[in-house]
Parts: C-alpha cells; sequence; structure tokens
C-alpha cells in the first residue's frame, strides 16, 4: 500500500482488510467509504463495489475506479446483500447493538464481514495495553505523513468487553482481537 496518498491509523488495517475478502466474493460494501480509499483497492480484483457514507461532505471527497459506485446513505437503513462487507471506524458512530445488527443483515449467506473499529479505553481496564504506547506514538511521528480526508471524529463509548458481548450475541462465532493504535478487528462470517 505505498502508494496510498496518505497513512492514518485505519489506512494501517487496509492490508488485513484485503487478506481477509473472500477470493470468491464478487460483490463488497464499503461502509462509512470517506473518500473510497477503501473501496477502490476492494474493486481492483474484479468485485463489484459499493461504498457508502451518512456523511455527504466526505462523500465529496471520494472519487471512483471501476466497479465502484458510492451512495449517501446510514447503513442501517441500506438495503441489499454483499459477499463482503468491511467498516472502518464506522460502528463506534452508533448504537453498538443496532450498528452490529445491522452489518450482520449486510451480509450475504456465506459471505464475510470485516471490521475496524475503536473501543473506550481506560486505563484501569486497558492497563497491558499502556506499555505499547511508545510504539504507537513512534508510529504516528516517523516519518510525518498526510492523515487522510476531513470526516467527522466520535470519541468511542462501547469498552471492548461491551463489544464482545455484543458480538457474542448478534454475530455468533465472531474473532474479535485488540490491535495496535487503539483499533479492534473483528471478523465473521455468515452461516450459508
Amino acid at each position: 500500500m505505498t502508494r496510498d496518498p496518505y497513512w492514518n491509523h485505519n489506512t494501517h488495517y487496509h492490508p488485513w482488510l484485503l487478506a481477509k475478502a473472500p477470493t470468491a466474493a464478487r460483490t463488497a460494501l464499503d461502509v462509512g467509504c470517506g473518500d473510497g480509499l477503501l473501496a477502490r483497492k476492494l474493486a481492483t480484483r474484479g468485485r463489484e463495489v459499493v461504498g457508502i457514507d451518512a456523511d455527504a461532505a466526505a462523500l465529496e471527497q471520494a472519487s471512483g475506479a471501476s466497479g465502484v459506485r458510492f451512495e449517501q446513505a446510514d447503513f442501517r437503513e441500506f438495503a441489499g446483500t454483499f459477499d463482503y462487507v468491511t467498516a472502518v471506524a464506522t460502528l463506534h458512530h452508533v448504537p453498538l447493538e443496532e450498528g452490529l445488527t445491522a452489518l450482520r443483515r449486510l451480509v450475504a449467506p456465506g459471505g464475510t464481514l470485516a471490521v475496524v473499529g475503536l473501543w473506550k479505553m481506560t486505563p484501569l481496564r486497558d492497563a497491558n495495553y499502556l506499555p505499547l504506547l511508545p510504539l504507537i506514538w513512534a508510529i504516528d511521528r516517523f516519518p510525518p505523513r498526510l492523515s487522510g480526508p476531513d470526516v467527522p471524529m466520535r470519541d468511542p463509548v462501547d469498552t471492548l468487553g461491551d463489544i464482545r458481548k455484543s458480538a457474542a450475541a448478534i454475530l455468533p462465532g465472531a474473532r474479535i482481537r485488540r490491535r495496535l493504535m487503539w483499533r479492534y478487528t473483528l471478523l465473521w462470517q455468515q452461516p450459508a
């Protein structure tokens, strides 16, 4: 991804998202697509990709590619199912259970959901994460890089424990891992 126009904590996980895309996936949905960088990458494998974002200003920054279309939409109300659904730094913008339920509905039978999300950290609950802070700060500062498009920001309100509990109920079998740069990944496959 060295040709990316910018780097940030979210684009850092694009290689993981691309690696988790099923090779048989013909359709993909990028929820909270922003400027469309991930949607364009997903389309390079011949997939038909839809990028949606609720924020009109974010979509104004989106540029397409062959096989990619963009729509202004709230994913909780979006219709259709897709072989591969991604959501990067999006889920914490909506109530957790409502967001997970909507994402589950968007995944076609046998399809895959991949989320890169943020959780509410507290020093007491996440003390084992604190030793990683110097590494994260070093990654952020060397070398200085452009950070990406101007999109709405919101602090997460759900702890990693909240996310694990809700995912267990709504997305049985989902694999959740705490990652660097205040992110977690969630991977789930819809039963066929």
